[in-house]
């Protein structure tokens, strides 16, 4: 996730440093990022198993993690070694035994296909260098129902987060999630005051 900083795609290699990974949960980032419509659009049940995808430092990973309970699962997916250090460390902390954190890509997951019940893309859509590849892997490892809500920064000025280029609008974003097949888009609602948000779902017909 990309946040209130600018940095080159961390699917090209970029690494957090401690400076940068505590931008991502400062306490004044509920302005901006706010939880609760994304908890809400997830709508999780205790037991479920979950994958936030770009986790950084847990700032979602979580309050999901006591969502889906002691008898669910979090998988807690990042690039950066210094991210999965971090949530490592947190999640242990707090004994929350049901976060699992995988250092890897969004291109290449190890989770078994059609085993995530929730999934979330928290400003990781626009961070992507291989989008078609993140797409598929997603897709793979959702369930037929499961739920996927996907949240990024909007295509303006925000004042914050990365250069307008880079970023991806909700429509153009809706496009080719739909192009995917047995992907829907079900909702579209607004995170906060710079993201938009869309709920897909997936059916039998998806891989």
């Amino acid at each position: 996730m990309s946040e209130e900083i600018s940095h080159p795609p961390r699917s090209h290699g970029w690494a957090w440093d401690r400076e940068q990974l505590a931008r991502l949960d400062r306490p004044d980032r509920e302005r901006t990022m706010p939880k609760e419509p994304v908890l809400a659009a997830l709508a999780i049940a205790s037991g479920m198993r979950v994958a936030d995808i770009g986790a950084g430092v847990g700032y979602f990973t979580l309050p999901l993690a006591h969502a889906v309970g002691v008898n669910g699962q979090v998988f807690a997916v990042d690039s950066s070694p210094a991210a999965y250090d971090a949530i490592t460390r947190r999640a242990a902390r707090s004994a929350l035994t049901q976060i699992r954190g995988l250092l890897c890509s969004a291109e290449r997951i190890p989770i078994a296909d059609a085993s995530i019940d929730r999934m979330l893309w928290h400003t990781v859509y626009h961070d992507l260098a291989d989008l078609p590849g993140a797409l598929r892997e997603a897709t793979r490892i959702l369930k037929s129902g499961g739920r996927w809500v996907i949240v990024d920064w909007i295509k303006a000025e925000t004042g914050m987060g990365p250069p307008l280029d880079l970023r991806v609008d909700r429509d153009d974003a809706e496009t080719q999630l739909t192009e995917q097949p047995g992907l829907r888009v079900v909702d579209r609602f607004v995170p906060g005051p710079v993201t938009w948000g869309l709920v897909i779902e997936k059916s039998g017909h998806g891989r």
